[in-house]
């Protein structure tokens, strides 16, 4: 059930494409590991690498948007504050043993990330191609 990286996740920002897909690489690694590998600790570990890519992905987005006077900063910053919240909320689960717990939060990594890119990301990306038309991103 892993994700194959589609250009229609493309958002034709560089650097954002790029950290897009290493998401798309860290979850697919995740779920492989899961079915491999019996070892919890070492699935907690990758669990957390994850986590952490993804607060400094945010971090790099919300900046451009800041950069760019994005209108919708606040929404989008919402939604991954929401992303965040619930990831801990599930990782208190990974930590206290839950045998379900691996799927469930592969599953909402996968199809929260799927989703975002498709909705929140695009139009962002649309608007900051707008306003950086002429420069190389």
């Amino acid at each position: 059930m892993s994700i194959t990286w589609k250009s229609v996740y493309e958002t034709q920002i560089k650097k954002v494409d790029e950290q897009h897909r290493m998401l798309i690489d860290m979850i697919n690694i995740l779920e492989d590991a899961k079915g491999r590998v019996y070892e919890p600790q070492l699935l907690r570990d990758l669990f957390f690498k994850l986590v952490d890519y993804t607060k400094f992905h945010f971090a790099e987005e919300e900046t451009l948007m800041k950069n760019s006077k994005y209108p919708k900063l606040g929404e989008h910053s919402g939604q991954h504050k929401e992303f965040v919240h619930k990831i801990v909320e599930m990782l208190g689960a990974v930590k206290e043993g839950d045998p379900g717990i691996s799927d469930k939060l592969l599953k909402f990594l996968m199809s929260w990330l799927i989703d975002h890119i498709l909705g929140y990301d695009k139009e962002f990306a649309n608007y900051y191609k707008v306003v950086y038309r002429n420069i190389e991103i």
